[in-house]
C-alpha cells in the first residue's frame, strides 16, 4: 500500500481553507436568498446588479438583486481577503520573502480591479 503519511496542514493552509470555504459558504447563501426572494416576489432571477452604495438599502428591503448582488460581492471579495490575509501571516512569521510576493499579488488583483472599471 502507500507506506506515506497524510498531509498535515500548516497554520497558513488552514486559514487559507477557513477563508475560502466561508467566503463561498457566504456567498452562495446570499445568492440562494436572492433567488428565493425573486421567485417568491415573482420576479424572477433578478437581471441587474445593485450598485454598491445602495447595496444596504436594497438587502434591508429585501430586494433580491440587492441579495445576489451581495453575493457576488462576497464571492468577488473573498480572494482578496485570503491574500491580505497571507499577507499578514507571513509578517507576523517574519517572511519578508513572502510578504514580497503576496503583496506583489495582492497589488496586481486590485490593479485589476482598477483597470476594469476605466
Amino acid at each position: 500500500m502507500n507506506d506515506r503519511p497524510a498531509h498535515v496542514m500548516d497554520p497558513i493552509e488552514r486559514l487559507v481553507s477557513r477563508v475560502l470555504g466561508v467566503g463561498i459558504a457566504v456567498a452562495v447563501a446570499l445568492m440562494l436568498s436572492g433567488l428565493v426572494l425573486g421567485v417568491a416576489k415573482g420576479e424572477g432571477v433578478p437581471a441587474h446588479v445593485v450598485p454598491l452604495a445602495d447595496l444596504l438599502t436594497g438587502l434591508t428591503a429585501l430586494d433580491p438583486a440587492a441579495w445576489l448582488s451581495a453575493g457576488l460581492l462576497v464571492l468577488v471579495a473573498t480572494p482578496f481577503v485570503r491574500v491580505g490575509g497571507s499577507v499578514v501571516t507571513f509578517a507576523v512569521e517574519r517572511d519578508r520573502r513572502y510578504v514580497l510576493v503576496t503583496a506583489v499579488v495582492l497589488a496586481v488583483m486590485c490593479l485589476g480591479v482598477l483597470l476594469g472599471r476605466v
